[in-house]
């Protein structure tokens, strides 16, 4: 007998009309329409960028471009360009035209039985078609630093309350590697080249290259990264006409309230170290200092 498949089911679901499955959609369509699903907020709208897409998806920018414009020919999302206030061209903001209706309808249905029409999606995070074998996401990571918080509860370090699951260990282990900062591609390159020309400030070589290397070692997943890039193009100052300082960069990058992975993945091999002492010390208990407790009463006796 095959081994049962089981979910988490604190990573949700997607539920989806029935009538989507009789519309004439191409497969790649389809995951990218879940994927949006997955992403929306309770209106429908969602904010990914094409190389989140394709991160998430383990397609090509352009097969996404494609499988986006079928969705729209079909009236399933819309998108709408997002300008910063002094008109630069930043982002595409989706929505998925359906969503806001249909989960008010689940919504109002919650107390009544459920009806087969009804067909919960599983979103299944690790396939062997994606490309996730050598990612770490956010929820990863967040995943990872809450079940180590379970472990460790309120023991005095570096004792634990209950042993950590030997996966727990692995995947931490893992997630650490795959993790490594990377240096940031291209398509980071130009988009940061034109954010500060669509800011009006002059772009030169080293400066970009500050900026790159001050990214590159917070190790920002992707969502980070565009939520970043968001955030210097709204707290931009209008007097400044050249590229950041260090300093100036270090401000920006505060006032977004993200917290790298960087720094998540310097927690994670904490807890891993903590373990692996805890771990020693379960395995080679200290000596006892007292010379009664080493004594056998035999030999006190003599």
């Amino acid at each position: 007998m095959s081994e049962q498949i089981s979910f988490n089911r604190d990573k949700g679901f997607v539920a989806l009309p029935v009538g989507v499955l009789d519309m004439d959609l191409s497969p790649g369509a389809f995951r990218t329409l879940v994927e949006l699903c997955r992403m929306a907020n309770m209106e429908g709208y969602c904010w990914p960028s094409l190389t989140q897409l394709s991160d998430r998806l383990g397609r090509s920018k352009s097969a996404i471009s494609g499988y986006l414009k079928e969705l729209r020919g079909l009236g399933l999302v819309a998108t709408e360009e997002q300008r910063t206030a002094n008109g630069y061209n930043y982002r595409l903001k989706y929505q998925v035209t359906f969503w806001a209706d249909w989960r008010a309808s689940l919504s109002s249905s919650r107390s009544q039985k459920a009806e087969r029409s009804i067909q919960p999606v599983e979103r299944i995070t690790k396939d062997k078609n994606q490309n996730h074998k050598n990612q770490t996401t956010v929820d990863e990571f967040d995943d990872l630093l809450r079940e180590w918080s379970q472990c460790f509860g309120r023991a005095p370090y570096p004792q634990t309350e209950h042993a950590p699951d030997p996966q727990l260990v692995s995947e931490t282990s893992k997630a650490i590697k795959l993790a490594e900062p990377k240096p940031i591609s291209a398509d980071i390159t130009l988009d940061l080249k034109a954010l500060f020309e669509g800011l009006g400030v002059h772009v030169d070589t080293p400066g970009l290259h500050l900026v790159q290397s001050h990214l590159t070692r917070l190790d920002l997943s992707p969502d980070e990264l565009q939520s970043v890039l968001c955030r210097i193009a709204k707290k931009w100052p209008a007097h400044w006409r050249k590229l950041p300082t260090e300093a100036q960069l270090e401000k920006l990058l505060k006032d977004t309230g993200i917290r790298p992975q960087s720094k998540k993945r310097a927690l994670l091999k904490s807890h891993l170290k903590r373990w692996r002492i805890a771990e020693r010390s379960l395995r080679h208990p200290a000596a006892s200092c007292s010379v009664r407790a080493a004594t056998t009463p035999d030999q006190l006796a003599s």
